[in-house]
This record gives structure tokens, C-alpha cells and sequence, in this order.
């Protein structure tokens, strides 16, 4: 026996696969524009299209930062901060400061990046401002005199054994 199917039944069936249909190319079309919009947010978040706002890190420094956060030069409290008008000179605040500067440059496209970056340069400061710091041996212009630029001394190094490393291969 074979079953015949009424033309009702074959256009609902037509009609329900039409709606199916187009219910798929409606999710193909969301998709598309999910990713779309993920990709776009992924480039932002990561940097990945965004020229840095400071070209150097010496136009950052001067800038932004010596003018965001100024801070006194000279005895304060029970400690003496200290500042070189010639940074650029000592190879540890031109790390510091470039690091600061490269995670300022990331810290700025994210919703919430500058608070991950104000705690790390509420750490770097006391470090380059610091009795310990690198501007240590300097003295800044003005009412402390005339300026004064000394590098530290480098640390002296010796060679380890010849075999010292060989572990590490």
C-alpha cells in the first residue's frame, strides 16, 4: 500500500523547510556579524591596528608623565626623591621609563588598563625617584643649584666557568 500525501501536507512541508531556511541564513548572517565585531574589539584590545599616541618615549616623558605626575624634586618627609633633567642618560630609567611607556600605550585601548598601569607606576617611581635610584648622584637645576648629572658606576661581573651553563642545553 502506498500513502499518498495531500497537496495540504506537501505545503506545509514546503512552507516549514522555506522558514527553516531562511532561519538558518538569519543565524549565518548574526554569526558573521558576531565575529565581526569580536575581531574588531580583539585589534582594539591588543593594539593591533593603534599607531602609539606618543611617538618616543622621550615626547611620553615630557609630555605626559613629568606633567601628570609631577612630583617634588628635594627632601620630602623623611626621604629625598631625586630627578636628572638628562634621564635619557641612565640606561635603568630609560628601561623603566620605556616599559612604563610601552604598557601606557596598551593601558589606554582597554576599558579598565589604566588601573593594571597606575599600580605599576606607583611601583617604578619610588624605585627611579628613590635614595637608591638612578638619579641618585644628580641634581636638578633651580632652587637646589645648578643641575648635576653623575651615571652610576656600572656593577663589575666576572665570567662564569666554561662549563658553568651546560645544564641549560
Amino acid at each position: 500500500m502506498t500513502a499518498t500525501t495531500s497537496p495540504q501536507a506537501t505545503n506545509d512541508r514546503a512552507s516549514r523547510l522555506d522558514e527553516l531556511a531562511a532561519e538558518v541564513a538569519r543565524l549565518i548572517k548574526q554569526v558573521a556579524d558576531l565575529q565581526q565585531i569580536h575581531a574588531e574589539r580583539g585589534r582594539a584590545d591588543d593594539g593591533g591596528d593603534q599607531p602609539p599616541l606618543y611617538s618616543t618615549v622621550e615626547e611620553w616623558v615630557s609630555t605626559y608623565l613629568l606633567p601628570t605626575f609631577p612630583r617634588p624634586v628635594g627632601v620630602v618627609g623623611m626621604s629625598r626623591w631625586h630627578w636628572c633633567e638628562q634621564w635619557w642618560r641612565h640606561d635603568e630609567a630609560v628601561t623603566r621609563l620605556t616599559a612604563l611607556w610601552y604598557g601606557w600605550e596598551q593601558a589606554r585601548l582597554q576599558m579598565t588598563g589604566m588601573l593594571h598601569w597606575l599600580r605599576e607606576l606607583d611601583h617604578q617611581l619610588p624605585i627611579l625617584y628613590g635614595d637608591d635610584g638612578p638619579f641618585r648622584n644628580c641634581a636638578m637645576s633651580g632652587d637646589l643649584g645648578v643641575a648635576r648629572h653623575h651615571s652610576s658606576p656600572e656593577m663589575p661581573a666576572e665570567p662564569a666557568p666554561a662549563e658553568w651553563w651546560s645544564w641549560w642545553d
